[in-house]
């Protein structure tokens, strides 16, 4: 999809449970991809057409990476040794990208099947590789495009090494997973924090972009109302739990299987994470406290 005669949206597929994801192809002098999409072959296959339909013999340049979740950077290695492009990304998300032991422990909270969450999830059904980041970034970096700019802003909450990227002349955010177009950002501990999220999303409706590209989902035009419905879903969630809480003390899992669906419920050690991030959020707003009962870990009301 031609989005302007710069910007290009390609929808890459996802498979199982793993979602499509969107990347953007910035067809400058020198080409700039904004995140990668998964490194099975028909992910990695279609990007590779793509990219070389529309940039033809400038090949790319440059591959921007939002965050290390590997939906958004499993394809980075083929790309570098396709196309010798630098990749590029915050300097957060250099440590956990090059080593899958403490990807797998400090943003998915595995601690004793660490090798099989590798070997299972990252290296087989996502196709990734450890990355070695070849540009380190912080916030206010800015990145040339052409005769414009896109403007690093660090963006955390979905992980601590999030960024959107805002081409500020054209009002165009490049907003990665802390805007999405459908549903929700997944928040979840150990690397998801609630108020940060929220933060992130304040910070970024004080930039009144014109147009926010989501990395999954379609195109958002109408920001402030999208940012609003996020920020205000997650605290409809935090109210949920309380209004269950109110009733009797119950542990993570039990309110996941309350929360979701059956359907929802085949994730539910991804959802137990979920449901932690909230929790440690209302925690800290004083509105809850825990106690360990039989070796599990209950949450009740705190007295007032």
């Amino acid at each position: 999809m031609i989005f302007n005669d710069v910007i290009y949206l390609i929808e890459l597929p996802g498979k199982l449970f793993l979602p499509n994801v969107n990347v953007y192809l910035l067809n400058v002098e020198e080409p700039i991809l904004v995140d990668t999409g998964f490194g099975f072959h028909e992910s990695i296959g279609k990007l590779l057409h793509e990219i070389k339909q529309i940039t033809g013999k400038k090949g790319l340049k440059t591959v921007v990476l939002t965050h290390a979740h590997p939906d958004h950077f499993a394809g980075a290695n083929i790309l570098k040794k396709k196309f010798d492009a630098q990749i590029v990304a915050h300097r957060l998300a250099v440590p956990v990208l090059s080593d899958f032991k403490k990807l797998t422990t400090d943003y998915y909270g595995f601690k004793g099947n660490v090798l099989s969450f590798i070997k299972i999830f990252l290296r087989g059904l996502c196709e990734a590789e450890p990355v070695n980041v070849d540009v380190e970034l912080d916030e206010g970096n800015e990145i040339r495009v052409g005769e414009y700019s896109l403007k690093v802003i660090h963006t955390p909450g979905h992980t601590p090494c999030h960024i959107s990227l805002y081409l500020e002349k054209k009002g165009i955010l490049f907003s990665g997973d802390v805007v999405v177009g459908e549903g929700s950002t997944w928040i979840g501990v150990p690397c998801g924090d609630i108020a940060v999220y929220i933060n992130s999303l304040k910070r970024i409706l004080k930039l009144k972009p014109k147009v926010i590209l989501p990395a999954h989902g379609p195109v958002i035009y109408d920001s402030e109302k999208r940012i609003k419905e996020l920020i205000q879903r997650k605290l409809s969630r935090e109210q949920e739990i309380l209004n269950i809480l109110q009733e009797k003390p119950r542990t993570a899992e039990e309110l996941a299987v309350i929360l979701y669906s059956e359907q929802e419920q085949r994730k539910l050690l991804w959802l137990i994470n979920v449901v932690e991030a909230y929790l440690k959020d209302l925690e800290r707003k004083d509105k809850i406290t825990h106690k360990w009962d039989k070796g599990k870990k209950v949450y009740l009301m705190k007295r007032k």
